[in-house]
């Protein structure tokens, strides 16, 4: 049995000896002696005292606006640094250590909270962050923290739009006359860890200090604000937007030259504004649903959506101007004039006009005069020494004769109708041709000035 309490003994004088150092540590006797009486849950100053609490916020990244949402998300560090007496020691007394880093949660923390923040807890220090507190009893803690505030998207210029998103910091329950927020003078705040966002500029980041009083209390109450101001970089949605509406939209135009016989005419035009209608539906999907205000894209893609629909509609109406001639309408001759004489030089378009072939089928076909319709004399009568059946005869070859007259008069009349008829069609199919090209030229034109002004 001696060897066991021998072993007892010895075990015992190895924790003793163990925990010497332990015991001398002077951070470790330090930390013992201020949170021997601490207590966390009081605020280090008195019922008439104000404490100041200097707030720092370095933005380093911005994570991502939702537009849909109407939500910001950035990621930052936080600094604040405040005095607490209760936290203060002589630097001699503990081998001159000056300062020590503790667990944040042990000790009191100011309780600021996002007053636009859209989830709660996101400004809590608590976790692995640590509080690095100084002799003189100053408290600094640095934390990061993926912020999620509201912002109000305005869309009326999408895409080529600037967003101004403000992070508002208050304290929960203590008015200014008992916590003195600050965040420095007005002005700039600090970018020199920021990095930069894919999809959006940063303009400015600004920090302002608002006191505000409300009618409930007589307190003034603070508010630290930190402005960004973001514009848009539109190149994106230039080309996987604006770009494939310009070409449907053109696409839809050149559909008007389609010559009228191919049938295709009307087709192309529906499909380019189903596709429209696609496109709009995907736009739709990244904008905030509001009704307040329609944006600069939305109406681009409204106004594109009414050249389409108003070329097919166009397209229907040439379309019956060509076929109008085959039930023969002659063109008003003002119409005639208008068109062929003036816009149609204007637009550099050759009307030929259709060579008249009936006088000449006519002298062809009769190349003599009326009197040869009579054999170019008087039939010949009978006399009293010819005989029955010569009288006979003649009646036959009269009778022939007349008949063959009477059909080739038919068939002049015929030609002159054809003939007639065969002018008008041209003439109105040539009026269908330089319609079609000069609306397609003013869609052009309004397209294009369209396109330009809306993101110049």
């Amino acid at each position: 049995m001696l060897f066991p309490e021998m072993d007892v003994k010895t075990l015992l004088l190895f924790l003793g000896w163990m925990l010497v150092p332990a015991a001398c540590n002077p951070k470790q006797r330090l930390v013992a002696d201020l949170f021997r009486s601490y207590d966390k849950r009081v605020e280090p100053f008195g019922p008439n005292t104000t404490l100041d609490v200097r707030m720092d916020l370095t933005l380093v990244e911005i994570s991502g606006i939702d537009e849909q949402n109407q939500v910001m998300t950035t990621n930052c560090w936080i600094t604040l640094i405040w005095k607490d007496a209760s936290l203060e020691w002589q630097t001699e007394k503990y081998e001159n250590v000056t300062d020590i880093r503790v667990p944040a949660d042990s000790i009191w923390t100011p309780d600021l909270r996002i007053k636009n923040a859209v989830e709660i807890d996101l400004l809590s220090s608590s976790g692995p962050n640590n509080a690095i507190l100084q002799s003189s009893g100053h408290v600094l803690l640095n934390y990061q923290a993926i912020l999620k505030t509201s912002c109000e998207i305005n869309v009326t210029s999408f895409p080529m739009d600037q967003q101004e998103c403000r992070m508002l910091f208050e304290s929960w329950t203590y008015h200014g006359d008992r916590l003195n927020i600050t965040n420095g003078e007005r002005g700039a705040a600090l970018l020199n860890e920021y990095v930069s966002n894919t999809g959006w500029n940063m303009i400015s980041f600004n920090k302002d200090r608002w006191v505000l009083y409300y009618s409930c209390c007589p307190e003034p109450y603070i508010t630290l604000v930190y402005t960004v101001t973001l514009r848009r970089r539109p190149l994106f949605f230039i080309m996987y937007l604006v770009m494939p509406c310009l070409i449907i939209t053109l696409v839809a135009l050149l559909g008007l030259l389609v010559p009228n016989e191919s049938g295709e005419k009307i087709s192309i035009g529906i499909t380019s504004l189903l596709s429209m209608i696609a496109l709009l539906l995907v736009l739709s999907t990244w904008l905030p649903s509001t009704s307040v205000e329609i944006p600069l894209l939305g109406w681009y893609y409204a106004i594109n959506i009414v050249i389409v629909s108003l070329s097919v509609a166009l397209a229907v109406f040439t379309l019956n101007i060509h076929h109008r001639g085959a039930s023969g309408h002659k063109l008003p001759r003002l119409v005639k004039t208008l068109c062929f004489s003036f816009l149609a030089r204007i637009l550099f378009i050759n009307i030929d006009q259709p060579e008249s072939t009936d006088q000449n089928m006519v002298h062809t076909l009769i190349p003599a005069d009326d009197g040869a319709m009579d054999g170019g004399k008087a039939a010949p009568t009978l006399t009293e020494g010819q005989p029955c059946v010569w009288n006979n005869v003649v009646d036959i070859l009269n009778r022939l004769l007349h008949t063959v007259e009477k059909a080739m008069d038919l068939h002049k009349r015929r030609i002159a109708t054809q003939e007639s008829l065969d002018e008008a069609t041209y003439e109105w199919k040539q009026l269908a041709i330089v319609l079609e090209r000069a609306l397609t030229i003013i869609f052009l034109i309004v397209t294009l000035i369209t396109t330009c002004a809306m993101f110049s």
